[in-house]
């Protein structure tokens, strides 16, 4: 049995050698381009999902002891072919007025941003009103990073090809959240019915956006409805701050997905009494 970085465990058995005979088994590379071209499809049946997402934020002193610890809640919808998440609550309160006044303020920024700008654009672009969310782009794994399978496995259940991925020699560095695979050591569990990636391990190579090197982070999808949804990101590492080195850690729990049948707009009122 295997720990993630969440500290449960998470039940991998290894398969049969007969199962894993090679002559059976998709080149490396092969298989990111299967897994990229399964997570199109299925962004379009997710996107087809609100949902809720809870995110824990801690830091520790080395002596164990909080230098910050904070919550938030939000409520996931679709706008403009994307999802939007919409602060709902801080440390289990919600939000007051004023900040409720600025969230409603946000979305009509991002609203606009959106409508405006085509999608390909958008990834290309940092818009500040917008929560940003850690991203793999497979895209990127595929066109810049070397691949190789270490193992075939079960997780959670389902069987899996185990595959390794680091951005080859020379490969370009990140200038942006889209691309921050371009600084990222990758482990996928792509599951052999689906060709889905059901878990993915990423090491940071270097310092990159908010991660410093070392940072490990842990993505676990579950299906439901024949969709592969979001259940888990958890995100640890060190940084110094405040003359020592505080240890952070992120964790995202998804919940609450009900199928999204109206418009891909969505609009906050506020409230008026």
């Amino acid at each position: 049995m295997a720990r993630g970085i969440s500290g449960q465990l998470v039940g991998a058995v290894l398969l049969p050698a007969a199962v894993c005979a090679l002559a059976q088994t998709p080149e490396p590379h092969e298989l990111l381009q299967r897994m990229a071209a399964a997570e199109k499809v299925n962004r379009r049946s997710a996107a087809m999902f609100v949902f809720h997402e809870d995110v824990h934020y801690t830091e520790r002193r080395p002596d164990g002891t909080f230098r910050r610890n904070t919550r938030a809640s939000y409520e996931v919808s679709i706008l403009e072919g994307e999802p939007y998440h919409r602060r709902t609550s801080l440390d289990g309160q919600p939000l007051s007025a004023v900040d409720a006044a600025l969230e409603d303020k946000r979305f009509r920024e991002v609203e606009k941003f959106r409508r405006e700008t085509p999608l390909e654009e958008r990834r290309k672009r940092y818009f500040a009103a917008e929560e940003n969310r850690f991203k793999i782009d497979s895209a990127i794994v595929v066109q810049y990073h070397e691949a190789k399978l270490v193992r075939e496995e079960a997780f959670q259940g389902r069987a899996c090809w185990v595959v390794e991925t680091a951005p080859r020699a020379g490969s370009p560095k990140p200038k942006r959240r889209s691309q921050w695979s371009l600084s990222q050591r990758l482990q996928y569990w792509i599951d052999k019915e689906t060709q889905f990636p059901i878990r993915v391990m990423a090491t940071q190579l270097f310092d990159f956006d908010t991660s410093r090197k070392g940072t490990l982070t842990e993505i676990i999808s579950f299906q439901e409805e024949g969709t592969w949804l979001l259940k888990k990101i958890v995100s640890e590492g060190t940084r110094k701050m405040e003359g020592q080195p505080i240890a952070y850690r992120t964790t995202q729990d998804y919940s609450d997905y009900q199928h999204f049948t109206t418009s891909s707009s969505v609009s906050f009122e506020p409230d008026l009494d």
